[in-house]
């Protein structure tokens, strides 16, 4: 059955919620203001039709859009609606305007991409990307997030995986081979990385899947099979072996060259990375004087961008193998100045103020869930003059900076860079200042 709703409310998130006998359901896909058709029988009602459109409305195939939950908005209004959600987010803190940087092309901007693998009920091989908020998976080899290089490989390596007759692996038996595909491209240096996800070791085909990879002069650079055989949802295993090149790709950003192996974290966005660097180190302000350090440091990309402009750059994280590429990093960019530290950042931080060590200014970059309160209480008893805080999770800031404000730290300022353009996640920059002692 189709029912109408007219008027249409929708916050930042591009979802509205709506009422069906007593129960209250979530309708994707909507824009403020439109009157829609909603199919009510559906064991999840859904936008079936829009009978009043947004001006802002603009249309992609279903399956091109996986993972971008703004794919049916245009870019300019897109980043009206984030500025509007930030400025209303902080608005506690009384700051000037937050604005957000654009992205020129919000489209094709992904340097990785993640595919995963099964086989349906009809034992034909499906292949792209969970739906959201379900284990569906949606075909995405013509998405328009990943890169237009990673799209054409998938392609014709799914035109093989087929012709050789590769099993995609079932979850509820565990049996078959191929689970995951992993592509990292460097849209500066044009090298390609393959990644196949594998049930254990053992890969019947394997070699010819190889050979007919290189016959088509896709401009991969390597492949690397990666091993995988545990009941879990995290793409890679811990072990891998190098089926064709070096097992890595390198990748520029801005003046500085960086490695990129298949465990390595990198920022999805190159263009998006020099923007979002650029300005952290604009509001630092770093001097030729000043200890720096770079807290939840990944492979080093921060540390070096800093180097350039510090006394001395101590990276911390807590990842063995960021660490092992960190410091190849710093060869690799003849920088002297940094040395990369394998160690929680909390842990790191509370050990320095417990010697009372000197630091100017603390960069940190923490993951989705934020920082902790023992590392702000660290930078607090520090006396750290200055401290940038780039976050992917305006949520999770908001509740630091709270308690940055309690420990006599004054927000200058918050500016947002759109890494994540057609999605919800957007990158902000935070400048903190510590006020003078009273």
């Amino acid at each position: 059955m189709l029912k109408e709703f007219k008027n249409i409310s929708v916050g930042y998130y591009p979802d509205t919620e709506i009422e069906i006998n007593n129960k209250k359901y979530l309708i994707h896909g909507v824009i403020d203001g439109e009157d829609i058709l909603v199919e009510t029988d559906a064991k999840y009602p859904y936008l079936k039709e829009v009978i009043k459109k947004s001006p802002h409305r603009i249309e992609f195939n279903k399956e091109e859009v996986g993972g971008a939950q703004f794919y049916h908005i245009d870019y300019s209004y897109e980043l009206l609606l984030k500025e509007k959600y930030l400025n209303n987010l902080f608005k506690p803190f009384h700051l000037n305007k937050i604005k957000i940087n654009g992205m020129e092309n919000p489209y094709n901007y992904r340097n990785k991409v993640q595919m995963t693998y099964k086989l349906s009920k009809t034992k034909r091989i499906i292949y792209g990307l969970y739906e959201e908020y379900s284990h569906n998976i949606v075909t995405a080899d013509n998405n328009i997030l990943q890169s237009t290089k990673a799209n054409l490989v998938i392609k014709e390596l799914n035109k093989i995986l087929v012709k050789h007759k590769i099993r995609p692996y079932d979850e509820k038996t565990r049996e078959g081979n191929l689970r995951h595909v992993l592509i990292r491209y460097g849209f500066n240096s044009n090298e390609l990385m393959l990644v196949l996800v594998t049930n254990g070791e053992m890969f019947p085909g394997r070699n010819n899947v190889i050979t007919d990879l290189k016959k088509l002069s896709l401009g991969i650079t390597t492949i690397v099979q990666n091993y995988n055989s545990r009941d879990t949802s995290i793409v890679l295993g811990d072990k891998e072996k190098v089926l064709y090149g070096p097992g890595f790709i390198y990748e520029y950003v801005g003046d500085y060259k960086f490695k990129i192996s298949p465990q390595s974290f990198f920022q999805i966005n190159t263009n998006g990375m020099k923007t979002l660097y650029d300005l952290a180190m604009k509001k630092a302000n770093i001097t030729k004087n000043d200890i720096v350090i770079d807290a939840y440091s990944g492979v080093g990309t921060i540390s070096i961008f800093a180097s350039k402009y510090a006394k001395y750059v101590y990276g911390v994280e807590l990842n063995k193998n960021a660490i092992f590429d960190a410091k190849q990093n710093a060869k690799i960019n003849n920088v002297k100045n940094v040395e990369f530290i394998l160690n929680d950042a909390t842990n790191y931080l509370t050990n320095l103020a417990k010697i009372k060590e000197h630091v100017d200014v603390v960069i940190m970059d923490p993951p989705r869930e934020g920082s902790t309160k023992a590392f702000i209480n660290a930078i607090k008893y520090l006396n750290v003059k200055k401290v940038i805080y780039i976050s992917c999770n305006p949520e999770t800031l908001k509740r630091d900076l709270y308690q940055f404000v309690d420990n006599n730290y004054k927000i200058e300022s918050i500016e947002a860079v759109d890494m994540f353009p057609k999605t919800v996640c957007v990158e902000t920059v935070t400048l903190m200042v510590s006020k003078p002692q009273k």
